[in-house]
């Protein structure tokens, strides 16, 4: 009897994680997207007004005047004047850029570092290294410094009663030499190369007047493509504010696996009255070859990318999916080819919501339709509202509505 019951929870579990029609979950992508309705959904005219809107609104949330701001983080925003600054990731979710998948581990890692001391190594290479010491600025308005601690930087301003410390070393971690374009040697006139130093386990804080409001933790696995490709994965975290129930949050993971290539962060703010989420998810699966060559290529198949953008009365949220992809690469010599995607396939579910309304669907085949133009995307069904009206298009006339939008005529 035991026996029995066990068997029948479990089987219970099991149709209880499957869709009811097959015996495995939905793939949101085959489901085509509810169409926008006349009347009720955000109309295409009004989006750059409204995202106009949002701006403002989260601008006053973080304005350091503003009386509902945190009292954790009242000061250390005052501090750093960052009043009116925009909401991380949210420009993430505008658009699914898979080259820009592709390459986001190098250019967030070379945006690390520097500011720290120059070096030439052979006079063919500027190096430009992580700071160390300790740097103080007395109440007199004076300065002093330190060459300790040797595997980190501490800025500290008795005038505010303020310590920034970063341990570039967490357990002993080593640091790494990244590419980061040239730079202008007027010793023997002529351009060199210049690499940055970076972390691969760090950590920073913000104190004041001895207490704590804002952490850093940062954690990377360099792999073999640094300097090309960019890391083998990377994970970034932090807090303003306080730790507990923080004020202000971001937390970032990217990796480069054999068949996918993951990117996802999300980000808060709340004030003691009124709360901002953030958050976005990109999945590309596919395969690559050469990934610290010359001759990279990234072939993706199918991609995911969800993505969420909470401010009080303006709730936006972005999905997009791209199934059975075919004859799409990403390489030096795939890019730049004058007829890139002519040939491309698979098909495209896409749909962004306002205040839970659909504005823009698309849905349909990517590859090119019977007018054999070689211009993939005709195919793909667009819906909108404009002017009252539900308007139905193509890629073509979608993305002319869509361009006199974002630039209006004077």
């Amino acid at each position: 009897m035991k026996r029995s019951l066990a068997l029948l929870t479990v089987g219970a579990l099991l149709l209880a994680s499957c869709d009811r029609t097959g015996g495995t979950p939905t793939d949101p992508a085959q489901k085509e997207p509810a169409a926008p309705v006349v009347g009720q959904s955000l109309e295409v005219q009004d989006v750059m007004g409204t995202a106009q809107s949002a701006a403002k609104q989260m601008a006053a949330m973080t304005d350091p005047n503003n009386p509902d701001l945190d009292p954790d983080l009242k000061a250390l925003l005052g501090l750093f004047n960052m009043g009116g600054a925009p909401m991380p990731l949210s420009g993430s979710l505008n658009s699914l850029d898979l080259s820009g998948a592709a390459s986001f581990g190098k250019n967030f890692v070379q945006g690390i570092g520097g500011n720290g001391r120059v070096t030439m190594q052979a006079l063919t290479v500027v190096q430009e290294a992580l700071p160390t010491g300790t740097r103080t600025i007395n109440a007199d308005g004076t300065v002093s410094e330190t060459e300790t601690p040797t595997d980190g930087f501490v800025l500290v301003d008795a005038r505010s009663d303020l310590r920034l410390e970063a341990k570039w070393k967490v357990g002993g971690a080593p640091t790494v030499w990244v590419d980061n374009g040239q730079t202008y040697d007027y010793n023997t006139w002529q351009w060199v190369p210049r690499q940055q130093e970076v972390p691969t386990n760090a950590a920073g804080s913000v104190t004041v007047s001895g207490k704590t409001v804002a952490g850093l933790k940062f954690n990377m696995t360099p792999g073999n493509c640094l300097n090309t490709a960019g890391p083998t994965a990377l994970t970034m975290s932090g807090w303003a504010g306080r730790e507990t129930n923080a004020p202000a949050k971001l937390d970032l993971t990217y990796a480069w696996t054999e068949k996918d290539v993951l990117l996802s962060g999300s980000a808060q703010y709340a004030t003691t009255k009124q709360k901002v989420d953030a958050s976005m998810k990109l999945n590309v699966t596919g395969t690559t070859s050469d990934r610290c060559g010359d001759a990279f290529t990234f072939t993706p198949t199918r991609a995911d990318l969800t993505g969420k953008l909470d401010i009080p009365s303006h709730k936006t949220e972005l999905n997009v999916y791209l199934r059975d992809l075919t004859n799409l690469e990403f390489s030096e010599k795939a890019m730049n080819a004058s007829n890139a995607l002519d040939r491309i396939g698979g098909t495209v579910n896409a749909a962004l919501t306002f205040n839970g309304k659909a504005v823009v669907t698309a849905f349909g085949p990517l590859a090119d339709g019977n007018d054999m133009d070689l211009q993939p995307g005709d195919q793909v069904k667009f819906r909108y509202v404009k002017s009252g009206k539900l308007v139905e298009a193509d890629f073509r006339t979608a993305e002319k509505d869509l361009q006199e939008l974002a630039n209006p005529r004077p």
